[in-house]
């Protein structure tokens, strides 16, 4: 089974990186949105139907930065747990190499 189970920590390290950059850039839309607005684009029908465009852009922009935020700390305690028991499994055997298998 361990050939099977292989951890590239530096390619994890890189996946949580990219999340990281993701929910910056979905905060910073959150922002940008926040400051804009739709009035004076042309009839009252098109300025309502663009407000209620970017409220839901705003509000979908946020749920996808919760979300993004969530796998973010999630993929780093994955790391964190992988790296403890990649440790311990090589402390077991060094221990097991030198005699000390014992229970």
């Amino acid at each position: 089974m361990a050939d099977r189970l292989k951890i590239d920590g530096t390619e994890l390290d890189r996946f949580f990186k990219e999340l990281k950059r993701a929910q910056e850039s979905f905060t910073a839309l959150q922002e940008a949105l926040r400051g804009a607005g739709a009035a004076g684009l042309g009839t009252d029908g098109l300025d309502k139907a663009c407000d209620r465009f970017q409220e839901e852009w705003r509000y979908g922009a946020k749920e996808i930065a919760e979300q993004i935020g969530e796998l973010t700390d999630i993929t780093k305690k994955a790391k964190d747990d992988f790296h403890e028991v990649d440790v311990a499994l090589e402390k077991a055997l060094e221990k097991a190499r030198n005699g000390g298998g014992g229970t």
